[in-house]
């Protein structure tokens, strides 16, 4: 039962760190091809 557990830990670590990234690089990648649609500068235009 420990390792099974051990192993579920580790796969929740491993997805949460995956999330990270992958928010992290879209909201980047987003800044970057297409600054007029961030949220911020929409508020800011109107």
């Amino acid at each position: 039962m420990k390792k099974k557990n051990l192993w579920l830990v580790i796969g929740v670590i491993i997805a949460i760190i995956l999330l990270m990234v992958w928010l992290f690089v879209g909201t980047t990648l987003e800044e970057v091809t297409n600054p007029e649609t961030d949220p911020m500068m929409i508020e800011q235009n109107v």
